[in-house]
C-alpha cells in the first residue's frame, strides 16, 4: 500500500450510500448515545451491537485502509493501557492476566466506540455537522442567534480528525526525509521528533480559529 499523505483517521470519504444520505442529526445521536451506553451494557448487547456496525460499515462502503487505520490504532492504544496499567505492579503471572483481561473488555467497547465514530466522520461532511449545529443553536436561541455556538461547536468537532490529519502529514514528511524504518528504536525517534510538531501545528491551529472567531464577532 502506497502513503497518501492526504489519508488519515475519521476522514471524510464522499459516496453514494444510505449512511451517506442519513441526516447528520440521526448520526450525531447514535454517536452520542453509544459512546454512553457501550460501557455499562453486557456482552450480548455488545455483541448485538457489533453486528450491526459491521452491517453499517458495509452500507457505508467503509474502505479496508480505514479499518486498518482503526486496528492499528486500537492496537498501540492497547499496548500503551497494558503497560500503564502494570507500571507498579508486582510482575506475576495472574497479575498479567487480570491486567490483559481488564485491557481486552476495556478495548473492547473502545474499539466499538471507535468505529461508530469512525463511520460518522467518514461519512459527513464539514459542511453538514455546520449546519447540524446551526439548528440546534437556532433551535435553543431562536432570535438570539449568533453563530458562535455552532462555529464553536463545529471546530470542536472537527478537531478530531484534524489532530490525525496533521499526525499524517508529519508522518509523510519524516519519511520524505529520512530512511524508512520499522525497528523499536526508529519508532520511538519518530515519535519524539513529531511528537514536539503536532503540538505546535495544534497550537498553530488554534490561534488560527481565535483569530477568526474574534474577526467574526468583530463583524457581527
Amino acid at each position: 500500500m502506497t502513503v497518501d499523505k492526504n489519508s488519515f483517521l475519521f476522514q471524510y470519504t464522499a459516496r453514494n450510500t444510505v449512511i451517506h444520505r442519513l441526516p447528520a442529526g440521526v448520526k450525531f445521536c447514535v454517536l452520542c448515545l453509544s459512546s454512553f451506553a457501550l460501557y455499562g451494557a453486557p456482552q450480548a448487547a455488545l455483541a448485538v451491537y457489533a453486528v450491526c456496525l459491521v452491517f453499517i460499515a458495509l452500507c457505508a462502503k467503509i474502505s479496508l485502509v480505514a479499518i486498518k487505520r482503526n486496528c492499528r490504532f486500537l492496537c498501540i492504544y492497547a499496548v500503551c493501557i497494558f503497560l500503564i496499567k502494570i507500571i507498579g505492579m508486582p510482575l506475576t503471572a495472574d497479575m498479567f492476566k487480570a491486567t490483559a483481561t481488564e485491557t481486552l473488555f476495556f478495548m473492547q467497547k473502545l474499539a466499538l466506540i471507535l468505529f461508530t465514530a469512525s463511520i460518522f466522520y467518514e461519512t459527513t461532511s464539514k459542511l453538514e455537522i455546520f449546519m447540524l449545529c446551526e439548528k440546534i443553536e437556532r433551535f435553543f436561541c431562536g432570535k438570539k442567534y449568533t453563530g458562535a455556538f455552532s462555529t464553536l461547536f463545529t471546530i470542536t468537532l472537527m478537531c478530531v480528525p484534524r489532530v490525525f490529519e496533521v499526525w499524517a502529514q508529519l508522518n509523510y514528511a519524516y519519511d520524505a526525509r529520512t530512511h524508512r524504518r520499522r525497528d523499536f528504536i526508529s519508532a520511538c525517534r519518530r515519535f519524539a521528533s513529531l511528537l514536539p510538531a503536532l503540538i505546535e501545528n495544534l497550537l498553530r491551529f488554534a490561534v488560527t480559529v481565535e483569530k477568526a472567531l474574534k474577526n467574526r464577532r468583530l463583524r457581527g
